[in-house]
């Protein structure tokens, strides 16, 4: 694992589908995720499109020239192989890592979606039940699925880390998924350690709880990195929280993160500068980009305590605050 710092971003709604970044996308379907979206008419000629469009060669460019080293590409389990309805792409993800190469940018490939759904949530390629946890079959093609896409990269020297799981959901049985969880990340890390050099760092998610998490596997022969994400307005009641609550929390959760760090390096994956919009009508409009860019500045400064960063998102089809590239081209985000 490298000791540089990583100030990175998040190729989201690029390789795994969301409809809230590219909503032109799924226009005249009735799709809510990747997988419904798949079963409409020409959406295979409508994926490639996308993919070979939404993030080019001038993206790679930009963010090196924009003070960015790092990115995490969220892919789905079925990246390489495809699994109807989805379909692989392999060669997109190929082309990534040889542009991250040109263009000296360390990579984090985040498994986003896995078989039966890790979550229920859209970016794991299928909205509805998370079934991962309730059937073993669909946490072993978790661990094949991770480690092909190891084996397929563990040569490139732009390779930083592979996270083994995004975001999986714990609760409504945190004890049964706990165990189940701790269980997968020691199949996969044993799988991987196998396939992967040293020094790429294999990466857990703290699943929204750090630290229940946190040293939840030892590592041996490879570093474990775990990943922490930190959306201060998915807290519950963020709503009626106030702007002043958003910044304490944020400069709290420095200790947090020290604390986490003595046990095992710290990335945080995904964050963002979104406020709770219920907060933000309190504040005067002309107040806003001043707020969000001194909130987006706290935030990189707490986070120097980890080994780095990746905002959510680097683009989406509209400017705004879940745009990293509108923001930084606005003057808003100064990357430090």
């Amino acid at each position: 694992m490298d000791d540089i710092f990583l100030r990175g971003v998040n190729l989201g709604g690029w390789l795994v589908l969301e409809k809230w970044m590219t909503p032109s996308l799924f226009a005249g379907t009735e799709a809510i995720d990747e997988y419904t979206f798949m079963q409409t008419p020409g959406a295979v000629e409508k994926i490639d499109q996308h993919r070979r469009s939404f993030i080019t060669e001038a993206d790679f460019k930009w963010l090196r020239k924009h003070g960015v080293n790092a990115i995490r590409i969220p892919v789905g389990y079925w990246v390489l192989e495809g699994d109807e309805p989805y379909v692989g792409a392999r060669k997109y993800l190929d082309w990534a890592m040889v542009m991250a190469e040109r263009y000296e940018l360390k990579v984090v490939i985040d498994v986003h979606g896995l078989p039966g759904s890790q979550n229920g949530w859209d970016h794991s390629g299928r909205v509805g039940r998370a079934l991962w946890y309730k059937d073993a079959a669909y946490r072993q093609r978790s661990v094949e699925a991770v480690a092909r896409i190891a084996d397929r990269y563990k040569d490139s020297v732009t390779l930083w880390g592979i996270q083994v799981i995004n975001e999986p959901r714990l609760a409504p049985y945190q004890l049964v998924s706990f165990y189940r969880l701790r269980h997968y990340y020691r199949q996969v890390y044993q799988r991987l350690t196998g396939i992967v050099p040293p020094a790429v760092a294999i990466i857990v998610s703290d699943a929204f709880a750090p630290r229940l998490m946190s040293g939840v596997l030892r590592s041996s022969s490879h570093s474990v990195v775990l990943d922490v994400h930190l959306y201060h307005m998915a807290t519950p009641f963020a709503k009626w929280l106030s702007v002043d609550w958003f910044l304490r929390k944020t400069m709290r959760r420095e200790r947090m993160l020290k604390r986490l760090s003595r046990t095992q390096p710290i990335i945080i994956g995904e964050w963002s500068g979104v406020i709770s919009g219920e907060t933000m009508r309190h504040v005067p409009k002309e107040q806003h980009d001043e707020l969000f860019a001194h909130y987006v500045a706290l935030q990189q400064d707490v986070y120097r305590t980890t080994a780095g960063w990746f905002y959510w998102s680097y683009k989406a089809e509209k400017p705004g605050q879940w745009n990293f590239r509108s923001q930084v081209e606005d003057g808003l985000i100064k990357v430090t």
